[in-house]
């Protein structure tokens, strides 16, 4: 009887120190898997910010090269304003890296072209409907036959014409540079905020003895555009936004029609304006 009782002891030790092996061992499997997913994690947080990186993106003008026997030359020029064809493009490049090095979006507003240097931004109107948007160029192309630039799906339903595929258009320099790489320039309403001003102002020095029209006032910049881009529908004169700055630190958007060099032209164009139901003021561009 005591010899079995000492076996039933002795055995019960065995398994006593086998179940306290097994704890050891899990617990170092369980940190040993831990550890493991920590490093992986590490990786994925080091790729997120190398993407973020990527995302950046930097200025180039590039140097020649060639696609299917044509030479194309990049240039660093301050004028640009021509009349051509117009794509989009979308699904196929969605996501992959752009030629100035950011991650192409199909969804965002961006386009292509073949030797402005990236980024820059350029004035966009479609001919067809006298719709535009302030496009920021950070891609190469496109290489199809007599197409002047290319277009991100959003901006191509921007500008009406995501059906038909292309259109024509005219495409105006505003302004490139380092400069643009910065986060805001992201931002499509400060985009067209910056643009804007710089277009104005060109336009502004360029006939200082002349007449405008103001045709409406808002405290929110899309509000403005909604008005020109419908008024580029019905009349053939020349349309753009001025911000002025409140005393509560707010900014305003007048939409303003002209410059007229002739008195008689801007009262020709005010009557034509307020019979379809606007409230004309007038302004001199000497006073500005």
């Amino acid at each position: 009887m005591i010899k079995i009782n000492i076996i039933k002891s002795f055995v019960i030790v065995i398994l006593y120190l086998l179940f306290l092996s097994s704890c050891s061992n899990t617990r170092v499997l369980v940190e040993g898997t831990k550890k493991i997913l920590d490093k992986s994690n590490s990786s994925n947080d080091f790729a997120e910010k190398d993407k973020t990186n990527i995302k950046i993106g930097h200025y180039k003008v590039g140097n020649p090269y060639n696609i299917n026997g044509i030479t194309y030359t990049p240039k660093l020029i301050s004028n640009y304003d021509k009349i051509g064809i117009a794509s989009w493009y979308g699904p196929k490049f969605d996501k992959k890296l752009t030629a100035n090095g950011e991650i192409f979006n199909q969804n965002l507003i961006s386009g292509a072209h073949k030797t402005l240097p990236l980024p820059s931004i350029v004035k966009v109107t479609n001919l067809s409907n006298k719709r535009f948007i302030y496009i920021r160029l950070n891609d190469r192309g496109p290489f199809v036959n007599d197409r002047i630039i290319d277009l991100s799906k959003e901006a191509a339903i921007r500008l009406n014409f995501y059906d038909e595929g292309v259109t024509e258009v005219r495409v105006e320099l505003i302004d490139t540079g380092p400069h643009l790489l910065e986060k805001k320039y992201l931002n499509q309403y400060d985009l067209t905020e910056y643009a804007s001003s710089i277009e104005n102002k060109k336009i502004i020095n360029k006939n200082k003895n002349s007449f405008l029209l103001q045709v409406g006032a808002f405290s929110e910049i899309k509000n403005a555009n909604e008005l020109m881009n419908y008024l580029k529908t019905i009349i053939n004169d020349n349309l753009f936004i001025k911000n002025y700055k409140e005393k509560s630190e707010s900014f305003i958007y007048k939409v303003f029609v002209g410059p007229f060099d002739k008195e008689a032209e801007a009262k020709e164009a005010a009557a034509e304006l307020q019979s379809l139901g606007y409230n004309i003021i007038y302004k001199e561009n000497k006073r500005w």
